[in-house]
């Protein structure tokens, strides 16, 4: 039976003094063994003032992404590019993570992971300033 992950981001906040004008994309690949699919969640540039903690300007919809089948063991590949836009130079920040994960069985209850995935943000040129954009996500997966 095939199994499916869907991801969402439930929160976003920011600690930094680069400054409020921030746009990311969360981008996921999954796989099985080979590659099973992939997809992404952009958010557009928005207000995010810091020490804010608040739901993303959307909210965006959750991304469905197959995962392989009931019971197997999955890899998520998550890449989150952060982006502080400036008038002359936007600031800029990448990170990469690797979850393990296990479809749930046939006829299984679905399996839900949140976590936090965090990116380093430094002001460019100068690197005087810098921040950390934080995001709070969702992964469920569930057989089809």
């Amino acid at each position: 039976m095939p199994c499916t992950l869907t991801l969402s981001i439930l929160s976003e906040s920011q600690e930094g003094d680069i400054g409020n004008d921030w746009k990311y994309e969360l981008k996921a690949k999954v796989y099985s063994g080979a590659m099973t699919g992939q997809d992404a969640i952009a958010v557009p540039k928005h207000n995010l003032d810091s020490g804010t903690n608040q739901a993303p300007p959307g909210p965006p919809a959750p991304v469905v992404i197959p995962a392989g089948e009931s019971g197997a063991e999955i890899k998520v590949e998550l890449r989150l590019a952060a982006e502080e836009v400036d008038l002359l130079q936007n600031d800029t920040g990448e990170k990469s993570v690797d979850i393990h994960l296990t479809c749930p069985a046939p006829g299984a209850d679905p399996v839900v992971d949140e976590r936090e995935i965090s990116v380093g943000v430094t002001e460019a040129p100068s690197g005087i300033g810098n921040a950390v954009l934080k995001l709070q996500i969702r992964m469920e997966l569930a057989n089809a």
